[in-house]
């Protein structure tokens, strides 16, 4: 019975750590949040919406959850900003209207801007063209 329990933890153990290793990391913002010291190491995605309750902001969520490590392995990192009040930095600077999604490149530059869902695939094409 102890080998079976130790097995068990082992096994819990072992595939909570490839579930985190293989998980996107998402960040939610708040009105201080800055992208500034991510230069030259990641690439940040906004998404942002009005709402927690928007469909456009779940859809995009599942989206990027169903292929993480295309993400991942090109250092893309998500910051979510679902609210409009009060104004975060990133709202301040982006000045989003409703639903929309920014790719900016490692090199600090906006390389895509939508207003409706991205799939992990097409923003992996956006960057693998060269942002």
């Amino acid at each position: 019975m102890l080998k079976f329990v130790r097995f068990v933890c082992i096994l819990f153990f072992a595939s909570s750590a490839f579930a985190t290793a293989n998980s996107l990391d998402i960040t939610y913002v708040n009105p201080d949040t800055e992208i500034r010291n991510l230069i030259w190491e990641k690439r940040p995605v906004l998404v942002f919406s009005n709402s927690h309750l928007d469909p456009n902001l779940k859809q995009q969520i599942k989206m990027f959850a169903s292929d993480p490590n295309a993400l991942l392995s090109r250092d893309v990192q998500v910051f979510v900003d679902h609210t409009p009040e009060p104004n975060s930095n990133l709202r301040k600077r982006f000045r989003p209207k409703g639903f929309l999604i920014i790719l900016i490149g490692k090199d600090g530059q906006i390389k895509l801007r939508k207003n409706t869902p991205w799939s992990a695939r097409e923003i992996t094409r956006v960057i693998d063209k060269g942002s």
